[in-house]
């Protein structure tokens, strides 16, 4: 019987491999600048083509390589990193793995060169797809340069699922950021097309997230400092009143090295609890320092999954100092409650100290508060029944929804008005006992009542719906509805936003955005478009933006569309915004106007209607 397994030529096995390492052109300059700081460099300049996907330079000033180990760093698992199994344990730098230059040399045209200080000429060795084509003698500067030229020539199917180049740009440009931030003790600089994106001094982490982010962003960052003889948390988180609607700004270093961990990223966002709003996100630049042994990165060949030993306290580590952070800043206003109340626990968490008052259950029991010595003192409530046996009896509660009077008191003896009118007079007009036709519920749903049906609209998705459709018409007309501003404004954006207002700029103005793109990635707004409430016109701006390079990651949208879903998303009326009687009325009109009223742009229902039969059912009145 013949054998059908065998061993795979080392070329197609480089090749599958590469396709873990190197899922896109970000992939190689990561693992490029990797190299280079492990390497000592103390400047590492980045030249991208295309992308990326016509060239990827790195060039440091690092330690070098000599003739034999230049040739050996094309094999699999050739690294001076580790060599012994113990060595897994204690991990201190970025790469340790040997495959990424295997690997980026099996789908592209690889040319290295390098030089150690003690070699008078360096080694310039030309790899394509992973076979040597060029083996000499150079001269070249000390330390390494390698080029990266042609991802994916030789399968096309990769390069065929690349995305757009301004997509490619924006993932390497956010590889290069949290590089540079992650070594604030190294220069960098980035050059794209030809063109100087950064050049970035070495200094301090303060210095080099003003160089990158600008003075707004850097002027709203809180210093963090918590640590304990096992662990330290070092970094900036935002200002309560400086945060984002994604989380595109949220960075985490585990020894220096960039990590995903969604656990530690909550950590950090509900220390903030109260102090934002539900779907705004701080940003963060945290160094967490924890001992090797206590953590294992070696779970994926991109190394950004990490597992640790002992996530939970990690967890509370984190929080804690986020949250001690923001209170020694005055940002957290503290709550004295006595012991006496609170267990011991409770007592000792100041999270629980300082939100006391978020949450609340109907349990007929209502604390007594007073102030007393600059704090407040809850008292325990008398819970013992009345005459009557009504526990609720004595509760200020009670008393206060239904008036003075007791709720036990017979309705017929009540003088005046009857308990059914009293009722009617205590509820506001949104309420749902109120006489009118159209109410608004929680300031999320209109309530409109239509003879024997009850409409409920939710009021975002109905404008979204609304704005979606306007816009549609504006960019396929061209229709630029602007209202202009008294005075200019001037913002400036990082270099992938200036790209993605540069690419969507014919467009922007169709929507009504008057905008002028002038030197060094500023933009001068000079009006708007005209249903747009005026405001801070550069967050309308970057919140579009932002929208925009969300959308075009996860949806992949055409860009028409992809402009229009994120104007309509970021500028329609949002759950919580109180309306008036006419404008709801008016927003209804306007829904039922466009093509597809009863969906959103993303899918979601606009209207949910309740006949009367189903209301019978609900209450199982069927049939009586």
């Amino acid at each position: 019987m013949p054998s059908y397994i065998k061993i795979l030529p080392q070329f197609i096995a480089n090749r599958i491999a590469a396709g873990e390492v190197v899922g896109r052109p970000e992939a190689v300059v990561k693992e490029l600048i990797e190299n280079s700081i492990d390497a000592g460099a103390q400047h590492i300049q980045l030249i991208i083509r295309d992308a990326g996907k016509s060239l990827i330079q790195v060039i440091d000033d690092g330690s070098g390589m000599n003739e034999d180990d230049a040739v050996l760093s094309f094999q699999r698992h050739a690294t001076s990193k580790i060599s012994e199994p113990d060595d897994l344990e204690h991990i201190s730098t970025l790469g340790f793995r040997g495959e990424a230059l295997a690997s980026i040399a099996a789908v592209a045209q690889v040319e290295l060169k390098t030089r150690t200080a003690d070699d008078e000429l360096g080694t310039l060795i030309k790899n394509h797809g992973n076979e040597i084509v060029e083996h000499t003698k150079v001269q070249c500067e000390k330390g390494t340069s390698i080029a990266v030229r042609n991802l994916f020539y030789n399968t096309p199917a990769r390069r065929n699922f690349l995305k757009t180049n301004q997509t490619e740009f924006r993932h390497i440009y956010e590889t290069f950021v949290r590089q540079a931030i992650a070594n604030h003790n190294i220069s960098f600089t980035f050059i794209n097309e030809d063109e100087e994106i950064f050049d970035l001094k070495a200094g301090t982490l303060n210095e080099r997230l003003f160089n990158i982010f600008g003075s707004d962003a850097a002027g709203n960052l809180i210093e963090v400092d918590h640590s304990n003889e096992l662990l330290s948390l070092k970094g900036y988180i935002s200002k309560p009143s400086f945060t984002k609607k994604n989380k595109q700004d949220q960075n985490l270093y585990l020894n220096n090295r960039y990590v995903i961990s969604k656990a530690l990223s909550f950590a950090v966002h509900s220390a903030y609890e109260d102090l934002i709003d539900k779907g705004d996100y701080p940003n963060f630049y945290l160094f967490l320092r924890l001992d090797p042994s206590k953590f294992d990165i070696n779970v994926h060949p991109s190394k950004l999954e990490v597992k640790f030993e002992e996530e939970r306290a990690l967890f509370s580590f984190v929080r804690r100092g986020v949250w001690s952070t923001l209170e020694k800043n005055d940002l957290i206003v503290k709550v004295k409650i006595p012991d006496t109340v609170l267990s011991d626990q409770e007592a000792k968490n100041p999270v629980y100290n300082a939100n006391i008052f978020k949450s609340s259950s109907f349990t007929g029991k209502s604390p007594n508060i007073s102030s007393q010595s600059g704090g407040f003192s809850f008292k325990k409530h008398d819970t013992s029944s009345g005459e009557n046996g009504n526990p609720f009896e004595n509760s200020p509660v009670i008393h206060e929804m239904f008036g003075s009077n007791s709720i036990n008191e017979d309705e017929n003896n009540i003088k005046g008005d009857s308990l059914e009118e009293k009722l009617y007079k205590e509820q506001d007009t949104d309420s749902l006992v109120s006489k009118n036709e159209i109410w608004q519920f929680q300031k999320k749903y209109i309530m409109y009542q239509l003879e024997s049906t009850l409409m409920i609209i939710d009021q975002h998705a109905a404008h979204e719906r609304i704005l979606y459709e306007q816009a549609l018409d504006r960019l396929n007309n061209n229709a630029n509805l602007t209202q202009q501003l008294l005075l200019p404004i001037f913002i400036e954006l990082n270099p992938v936003d200036y790209e993605v207002v540069r690419s969507v700029e014919k467009e922007l103005s169709a929507l009504g955005f008057d905008i002028e793109l002038q030197s060094k990635r500023k933009v001068k707004i000079k009006g708007i478009p005209s249903d747009v409430r005026i405001g801070d016109e550069g967050k309308i701006l970057q919140e579009l933006i932002d929208q925009y390079k969300d959308y075009d990651i996860k949806l992949n949208l055409e860009k028409r569309d992809n402009l229009a879903k994120s104007y309509a998303c970021k500028h329609a009326i949002k759950a919580g915004d109180y309306l008036t009687e006419g404008e709801m009325l008016n927003l209804i009109d306007k829904l039922f106007s466009v093509k597809m009223p009863y969906v959103c742009p993303h899918g979601r229902p606009t209207i949910v209607k309740l006949s009367m039969d189903e209301l019978d059912k609900m209450f199982f009145r069927t049939g009586l």
